[in-house]
């Protein structure tokens, strides 16, 4: 898939839009990169972004970038750490290819804050279809 068509079939997924995940092609390497405003419902009963947000920027951009590999696909496994509990405006999502395998893709994925500082780190594995 091209990352047109990646951004394309995020943007129709209702849950995603829910959550207010946005994509966009790099232009220079056409890794596909996320960026999610944080807003009051994103947050949970504590005051801090709730970790089912961080792990579906994190699973969603990995998937993005791993369909540049391979499509379709479906989320394997996964090994994913909350780094902070900080405030931030938005939360930037990338991705880099780990393995392209035989039936699978591994990514690791960063979620940073506005000041550029990791915020929550994980690898994905996703199974080819």
């Amino acid at each position: 898939m091209t990352g047109k068509n990646i951004i394309d079939y995020y943007t129709r997924s209702r849950f995603v839009e829910h959550c207010g995940i946005e994509f966009e092609e790099n232009a220079r390497d056409g890794s596909i990169t996320s960026r999610t405003e944080i807003l009051p419902m994103h947050m949970n009963g504590s005051g801090h972004i709730h970790g089912g947000l961080l792990f579906t920027i994190a699973d969603t951009t990995g998937g993005a970038n791993a369909r540049l590999y391979a499509d379709p696909l479906v989320t394997l496994d996964s090994d994913f750490h909350f780094l902070t509990s900080k405030t931030t405006r938005y939360l930037y999502g990338s991705a880099e290819l780990v393995r392209n395998g035989g039936a699978i893709v591994v990514m690791r994925v960063t979620i940073k804050d506005d000041n550029g500082e990791t915020f929550a780190e994980g690898t994905f594995t996703y199974y080819k279809v």
